[in-house]
């Protein structure tokens, strides 16, 4: 016996690959913990928008029996684009060898070992700036649509990584 207070387990045909069931969302059984608890324990399912296989072989009970000839089966497979260059989609790097593409899309970056943010971090010329504090300081409220702040340097030890990842810019 169950011990818990969840719901009674519910079926989903959705979560198990059965198509076309009722929808789940509906706002009917909003207390509901789930749409399918809604529905209750087995929902009811719903007709397809379109008839599903049955024009395809073996619906009958002599199809069935004798087994689909290959000659249907090989009609319904979709050719390998590997085997068949022209049937592969061209783009516009067709032309162009692979080991040279490589080379003409990878930008190198040198390592910049001075920057405290990141050793990939590109120096713009900009000095690295504490922290930034309104000339209010925060205490009252802001009137000014701009957003203004001074350089208070950093707060005791170190920078934080978001004190570091912070630059002025010159105008």
């Amino acid at each position: 016996m169950r011990q818990d207070n969840y719901p009674a387990p519910v079926s989903d045909p959705e979560a198990e690959g059965l198509p076309d069931y009722a929808d789940d969302d509906s706002t009917a059984n909003d207390d509901a913990y789930s749409g399918r608890e809604a529905d209750g324990p087995d929902p009811a399912a719903l007709p397809a928008d379109r008839p599903l296989g049955v024009n395809l072989y073996g619906t009958t009970a002599e199809e069935a029996r004798i087994g689909e000839p290959m000659d249907y089966k090989l009609a319904r497979e979709t050719p390998d684009p590997a085997a068949r260059p022209e049937l592969r989609p061209r783009g516009d790097d067709d032309d162009i060898d692979p080991d040279e593409a490589l080379v003409n899309d990878t930008t190198v970056i040198e390592p910049n070992t001075g920057s405290p943010v990141s050793m990939y971090d590109v120096p713009d010329g900009t000095e690295p700036v504490g922290r930034i504090v309104e000339p209010d300081e925060g205490a009252h409220e802001d009137v000014d649509k701009d957003a203004i702040a001074y350089d208070a340097g950093s707060a005791g030890g170190g920078a934080t990584a978001e004190e570091a990842a912070m630059h002025s810019v010159r105008e």
